[in-house]
């Protein structure tokens, strides 16, 4: 009896601690995340954000429906990841899944498409096998954030390609919180922060690093700008005072290749003066790649651009020399006649340097795959010692040299062998840093007194804390462009055209880049995670299909059979001992 009493007693103590646990746990949130990655943890800055709405927002999202596995896996991504927003908002987060074809009726079906698409979420045409036959499928993988009644689309899958790869949809997963958070943050911001790109020097073309700009334009004003010798082309000079105020909190020169003027330049560096951020692409190096393609040969000079003297203030020498490098990017040349056909053979292309930051930490370099430069130089830190913080962001391989200009470029640099490059194997050269700190004037003491204290100028001897990244390559933002029937079409940053796809982290590096200046270190965060497939072996798979499947069904009920027959003796030979 005592011992049917301690037993009752003991049940009902565990369901009364149950039901407190239970009645404890609906009041607090916490999760366990067991994932290498972390793949299932917000970042900081995403919690922060969400933890400081200011009032509700409502999502509504479309990729919903009745569709293949993969996609059905990317919409309970989405799903999973607006309820974390939803719990660290508390409540503020607010959304619902909605299937554009649930109404049979097609003029609804059509005014909904047309709105959708007018809204800037784009549809993904499929297709896929069900039950033997090809089946063709229009779905909508976005959805509309609303904030306070502005509208702002979230694009999740942004490939146009009618057969899709598990790669593919791995890489919208893996970008859901970058692609929310970013557009959540857009949604969320009065106003956005200013980037100008500097024209008028030949530099590179719109359409040239439409996709880099593209980036761009997504969480920031952009505008193009051409100083012309005007010295409110960067900046307004504040009424009643001595300064001037910045138009623009970021300033990109891309490979400028002809002379900027010193009224020009002294514009430039009075911008950066007044705490302007600068990210600097400059080709010290200019090389004829028309000749090259035509002769196979071309001379590479010195691009006297009147920026050296300038950046060597700042704490940067540009050099004027080409790297070449044994970790490079492959090109295609005729290696001559197959039969009736050219014999097309891949050779290392040495002008092509690969950059890989594997073992680096900074946020605008860590997890990122390789950044492939062209005809790029190496630039060296100066000007040690006036509390300018320095930061490699970019090196080449211990097998790499740097041939100083004049320098004949030729085809058959393909014929270089290992030992070439072991020959004289370094350390390195630096390609791109980041400085930061309060950077002196290059003009400070070649300027006459009349113009440093005209007070419409505002000259400043040293600026405000600020930040630039200066990259030794102008061709690391130039994206390749296709003709079409409305002119020319551009390629993504990255793409190779033997691989017929994007393979280097060009585009990745720059927008951290441009974040990194903007103090927008979230999106880095956010952007720098990846989340790695872990396929099956298909091939251990098939050797090991018996095991596998007997490991799966029979191994589970020999142990709860053999749970069940311990429990039975067990029980057995307490009672027994009390009989």
């Amino acid at each position: 009896m005592n011992l049917k009493k301690n037993d009752l007693f003991q049940f009902g103590t565990l369901a009364i601690a149950v039901i407190v646990i239970g009645y404890v746990l609906q009041f607090a949130f916490f999760k366990l995340d067991l994932t290498e990655e972390k793949r299932h943890t917000l970042t900081d800055a995403t919690k922060e954000m969400l933890e400081n709405l200011e009032d509700k927002v409502f999502v509504r999202c479309y990729l919903h429906g009745e569709f293949p596995a993969n996609f059905k896996r990317l919409e309970n991504s989405v799903r999973e990841k607006l309820e974390e927003f939803e719990d660290y908002s508390d409540g503020k987060v607010q959304f619902e899944f909605i299937d554009p074809y649930a109404n049979p009726d097609k003029k609804r079906i059509a005014d909904q498409e047309k709105a959708l698409d007018e809204k800037g979420i784009k549809f993904t045409r499929l297709s896929f096998k069900e039950k033997g036959t090809q089946q063709f499928k229009l779905i909508w993988p976005g959805c509309i954030i609303e904030y306070r009644g502005k509208e702002t689309p979230v694009q999740f899958f942004k490939s146009e390609s009618p057969t899709f790869t598990d790669e593919m949809i791995n890489s919208s997963v893996n970008n859901l919180e970058y692609e929310l958070a970013s557009r959540l943050r857009l949604a969320i911001r009065q106003e956005k922060p200013a980037v100008a790109v500097l024209e008028g020097h030949k530099e590179l073309q719109p359409i040239q690093m439409a996709d880099f700009l593209g980036g761009v334009e997504e969480n920031y004003s952009l505008d193009f700008v051409k100083i012309n010798e005007q010295i409110n082309a960067l900046s307004d000079q504040l009424e009643g005072f001595a300064g001037r105020k910045n138009k623009y909190d970021a300033l990109v020169i891309a490979k400028p290749d002809s002379a900027i003027s010193e009224k020009d330049r002294v514009i430039i560096d009075q911008y950066i003066m007044n705490g302007g951020k600068v990210l600097w692409m400059i080709d010290p190096v200019i090389t004829d790649l028309d000749s090259l393609r035509t002769r196979q040969e071309t001379m590479a000079m010195s691009n006297e651009n009147g920026l050296y003297e300038q950046l060597f203030e700042y704490g940067v020498r540009l050099n004027r020399n080409i790297v070449i490098d044994f970790q490079c990017a492959p090109i295609a040349f005729d290696a001559g006649p197959k039969g009736n056909q050219r014999d097309m053979q891949m050779f290392n292309w040495y002008y092509a340097p690969l950059m890989f930051t594997q073992d680096m930490s900074h946020p605008i370099v860590s997890h990122l795959d390789p950044i492939k430069l062209e005809f790029a130089s190496s630039l060296d830190t100066v000007n040690a010692g006036k509390g300018i913080k320095k930061t490699p962001l970019l090196k080449s391989s211990v097998l790499s040299r740097a041939w100083n200009t004049p320098v004949r470029i030729n085809t058959s640099i393909v014929s270089l062998d290992q030992n070439y490059f072991e020959s004289n194997k370094g350390n390195g050269m630096l390609m791109a840093v980041l400085m930061e700190g309060e950077f002196p004037s290059a003009y400070y003491d070649k300027l006459p007194s009349a113009i440093r204290t005209d007070k419409k100028i505002g000259f400043k001897n040293k600026s405000n804390p600020t930040a630039m990244i200066v990259i030794a390559d102008g061709d690391i933002a130039k994206n390749g462009v296709i003709p079409s029937q409305t002119g020319y079409t551009p390629l993504p940053l990255g793409y190779d055209r033997y691989a017929r796809g994007v393979i280097y982290d060009n585009k990745e590096f720059l927008m951290n880049c441009i974040n990194y200046l903007l103090d927008d270190k979230s999106l880095i965060s956010v952007r720098s995670r990846t989340i790695k497939l872990r396929k099956l072996d298909t091939k251990k798979i098939a050797h090991q299909k018996i095991g596998i499947q007997l490991a799966n069904t029979a191994l589970p009920l020999s142990l709860v059979f053999a749970l069940g027959i311990g429990q039975y003796l067990i029980r057995r030979k307490r009672w027994s001992k009390k009989g």
